[in-house]
C-alpha cells in the first residue's frame, strides 16, 4: 500500500484487492437459512435455482443454496478467526424455524414469541446479505475519493510532507492523476458487517413487529424467493424526489415464507382500506394478481440467484435482470466540485469528467 493510500484508508478497513483471508476458519456460510429454503424446495431438499439474468437453471440442494466461504468468519480480539458471528445468527434461526413450522401448520394469527422470531429472522435477513456489506464498502470508497477531491492536490502535498516523499510539482500531479487512475476502494470486512448488523438488529426487529401483518395463503399458486428474500417495496412518492426507502420508512416490506405463503408488513396507516376493519394481523386468500406481485418482488430483490420448487414454475413470464453489480448510485456531478486547476491537471493526463462519471459507476 502506498502512502496516500495509507493516508486515506480508514482504520480497521482494507483496499479491496488487498482483502484479508482466513483458510483455516473458512466456513459454507448460508447468507438465506438453510431452514427456510427447506420450504422452497422437494422431498429431496431440493430446489431449481435460476442464475441472473435467467440463462441458467440447475436444481441445486439446500446445503449448497446460498453458501458463501467464511462470510461470517471475523477476527477476534486476539487477532484469531472467530464463528462467534455465525453461532448468535444461527440462535435467531432456531427460534425462526418454530415460527415458521406454525404458519406451515396453517397457525394464524402467530403467537407473540413466535412472531417476534419471525421479525428478527426477517430484520436479519434485510441486514446480513451481500446488498448490505456490498453497500458498505461503496459508501467508504465514494467517501474517500470525496476526500480526495475535496482535499485536492493541496492536501496531497501536505501527506507527502508529512511521509518525507518528493513534492516537486510533477511528483504531486503524477499522484495526482494517479489516484484517480487507480483509485482507493475500501472493502468492508466481516467484522464491520457484524457489528453494524448487531447495532440495528433490535431495532430493525421492533420496527417490523409495530407493522400490520398480512399473510397471503395460496392453494394452487406457487411462489419463488432469492438469495435476498426480504423486499423493500420503494416508496412511490420517496423514489419521485430521489429519496431511497429504508426499513422504517417502507409502506410495504415483503417476503415470500414458503411457496405457499408470502408475507406483507404494512405500516398501519397504509393498510388496504377493505383491510382495515380486520385484527392487526390479517390471512387472506391468494389469486394470480398477488402471486404475480410476490414473485415480481422476489425477482426485483434477487441479486444473483432466485430459487424455487423444481415442480414449479412461478417465473414463467417474467424477464429476470442482470446480477446487480453496483448497490449504491451516486448523481452528484462531482467533477464540479474539483478546483479549476486540479481539474486540469486530470485533463491534461486524458481523464476527463465522463471518466469520472465511469469510475462512480464501477
Amino acid at each position: 500500500m502506498s502512502v496516500r493510500e495509507a493516508s486515506l484508508t480508514p482504520p480497521g478497513w482494507t483496499r479491496r484487492d488487498e482483502a484479508s483471508t482466513v483458510p483455516e476458519q473458512a466456513r459454507r456460510h448460508h447468507v438465506v437459512s438453510k431452514f427456510y429454503l427447506r420450504y422452497f424446495a422437494n422431498d429431496n431438499e431440493r430446489v431449481t435455482t435460476v442464475m441472473l439474468p435467467g440463462d441458467r437453471t440447475f436444481p441445486q440442494s439446500i446445503g449448497d443454496a446460498s453458501v458463501q466461504t467464511g462470510y461470517y468468519t471475523v477476527i477476534d480480539d486476539k487477532g484469531r478467526p472467530s464463528d462467534a458471528a455465525e453461532q448468535a445468527l444461527s440462535l435467531v434461526e432456531a427460534h425462526a424455524a418454530t415460527a415458521w413450522r406454525e404458519v406451515a401448520a396453517g397457525v394464524w394469527p402467530l403467537p407473540d414469541e413466535h412472531r417476534e422470531s419471525m421479525a428478527a429472522w426477517i430484520a436479519l435477513q434485510l441486514l446480513r446479505g451481500t446488498s448490505v456489506r456490498d453497500s458498505m464498502s461503496e459508501l467508504a470508497s465514494h467517501a474517500l475519493l470525496l476526500e480526495v477531491i475535496v482535499g485536492g492536490r493541496r492536501k496531497l502535498r501536505d501527506v507527502l510532507i508529512a511521509a518525507g516523499e518528493p513534492i516537486d510539482d510533477d511528483t504531486v500531479n503524477r499522484e495526482w492523476v494517479e489516484l484517480f487512475r487507480d483509485p482507493i476502494r475500501a472493502e468492508a470486512r466481516a467484522e464491520h458487517h457484524m457489528q453494524h448488523l448487531a447495532r440495528l438488529l433490535p431495532r430493525a426487529t421492533q420496527s417490523l413487529l409495530d407493522r400490520t401483518w398480512l399473510l397471503t395463503v395460496y392453494e394452487r399458486k406457487a411462489l419463488a424467493t432469492s438469495d435476498h428474500p426480504v423486499y423493500v417495496v420503494p416508496n412511490e412518492e420517496s423514489t419521485r424526489m430521489g429519496m431511497g426507502t429504508g426499513i422504517e420508512n417502507a409502506t410495504v416490506i415483503h417476503a415470500p415464507l414458503t411457496r405457499r405463503h408470502s408475507l406483507a408488513m404494512y405500516q398501519p396507516s397504509a393498510v388496504p382500506p377493505e383491510l382495515t376493519t380486520r385484527r392487526r394481523d390479517i390471512r387472506w386468500p391468494g389469486v394470480t394478481a398477488t402471486a404475480l406481485y410476490s414473485n415480481s418482488c422476489a425477482v426485483n430483490s434477487a441479486r444473483r440467484f432466485l430459487f424455487h420448487h423444481p415442480d414449479d414454475a412461478p417465473l414463467a413470464g417474467f424477464d429476470p435482470p442482470q446480477p446487480r453489480e453496483r448497490e449504491v448510485a451516486v448523481n452528484a456531478q462531482l467533477w464540479n466540485w474539483i478546483t479549476e486547476d486540479d481539474r486540469q491537471v486530470l485533463l491534461d493526463a486524458g481523464f476527463g469528467p465522463d471518466d469520472l462519471a465511469a469510475l462512480l459507476e464501477q
